[in-house]
């Protein structure tokens, strides 16, 4: 039976859950996070060409999020995330050299592929790793204060390397895409020499076939209603999220805000994103993680629809107090989907949510655009913010996922 399925061990060793977390702290040094948008428009592509090469991103995840997610439960966690950080580096050289709108496309395709191979691994990874399953409703909580405790530390990286990458690009745009080059090829090595607790092995699994296994997952996923359910939500909450995220840098670029001042947004976003994800354990412990989504869901969209008014220093202090109710919500919800999937499918169904959100955003991101282009950044913000609050609310409404729901 799926259900009956034992997790794997915790991962031995401290210095190898310290080794995860310098990988994951490379996997949130984006160098051109703040830029890229704005790099692409410097050398000529439209809005509308930029938002077809986003819908590439999107679609690599819709294609390969699951198949990268059974590699992951089949062949190792260590190997799909090395493999998405080798796909970091290919990607960060083509957008850097961008003659072409194919090359852009393609540059942004093996960029969703690096996602795609990280998503659900690095989670599935450390939620064995800290014995969660094993712990009951300890280790789910545990997890989430572990998990929140890693988000924040990358995104305090994340806040630095965004700040910097775009204080160099106003140099040379070469400092960022190099610098992103590198530390892709830094995670290949850091994940390469984790080590991963033996794992029990379903007759599918052992035989290491990527179409059953996928089957096996789907299987599973039909008999968790309540799963299935907030997997949709999650994904269309942060296809509103991300939409409004990155055209932030085109938005602010049109308030005649410099790439220095998009870059120091875009690392202050990234701090009180840390902030938020490291009060998560405090809340992981209390429960009725359905009625927190909703609190902090309600606080976000109200922080995103305000960027339409017309002072800037407002707009952006509304703004940022949404990022830390994004913080907070990240760790809970991971923890809220993980506890509720077997172990030998976790990877495969984590990529599930990421499949649903990337398959939004191929239609989503490209029209978002189109739309600030006819109706303006302030009228696509208020769309961002009505529909996260009204997400939150219908996560009132779903069945409920366990005790903590």
């Amino acid at each position: 039976m799926l259900d009956a399925e034992p997790a794997a061990p915790p991962v031995p060793g401290t210095g190898n859950v310290w080794r995860f977390y310098a990988f994951q702290l490379t996997a949130e040094a984006r160098f051109d996070s703040a830029i890229w948008i704005i790099y692409l428009q410097s050398r000529g592509y439209s809005l509308a060409e930029i938002g077809l090469a986003e819908s590439a991103y999107h679609l690599a995840h819709v294609l390969l999020e699951l198949p990268s997610g059974s590699f992951a439960d089949l062949v190792g966690r260590r190997w799909s995330l090395a493999a998405g950080a080798a796909l970091v580096s290919v990607a960060s050289a083509l957008l850097w050299a961008a003659p072409s709108l194919p090359l852009v496309v393609l540059s942004l395709f093996l960029s969703g592929a690096a996602a795609s191979f990280r998503s659900g691994a690095d989670r599935a990874w450390l939620y064995e790793a800290v014995g969660a399953d094993a712990d009951g409703e300890g280790g789910h909580a545990r997890f989430a204060g572990v998990l929140g405790k890693v988000l924040g530390a990358a995104y305090l990286v994340g806040a630095a390397v965004t700040w910097l990458g775009a204080a160099l690009s106003q140099v040379s745009y070469g400092f960022p895409f190099g610098l992103g080059i590198g530390v892709g090829l830094g995670g290949v090595w850091l994940a390469a020499g984790l080590a991963e607790g033996r794992r029990e092995r379903t007759a599918t699994t052992a035989t290491g076939e990527v179409r059953r296994h996928v089957g096996e997952a789907w299987r599973a996923l039909s008999q968790r209603r309540a799963l299935a359910a907030m997997l949709v939500l999650s994904g269309l909450f942060w296809t509103a999220c991300t939409v409004a995220h990155l055209y932030i840098q085109a938005a602010l670029s049109a308030r005649g805000v410099p790439n220095g001042g998009v870059g120091l947004v875009a690392a202050a976003t990234l701090l009180v994103s840390a902030g938020g994800a490291g009060l998560a354990g405090r809340i992981a412990v209390l429960g009725r993680y359905r009625l927190w989504f909703a609190i902090l869901a309600a606080i976000a969209g109200a922080g995103v629809a305000a960027m339409a008014l017309p002072g800037l220093a407002l707009a952006l202090a509304a703004y940022l107090g949404a990022q830390v109710s994004y913080g907070l919500i990240e760790p809970l919800l991971g923890a809220w989907l993980s506890r509720g999937m077997p172990a030998a499918q976790r990877a495969t169904l984590l990529s599930v949510e990421s499949w649903l959100f990337s398959l939004t955003m191929i239609v989503a991101f490209p029209l978002a655009g189109l739309y600030a282009e006819r109706a303006g950044w302030g009228a696509l913000y208020v769309a961002c913010g009505a529909a996260t609050v009204v997400l939150g609310l219908v996560a009132l409404w779903l069945p409920r996922m366990g005790r903590a729901g």
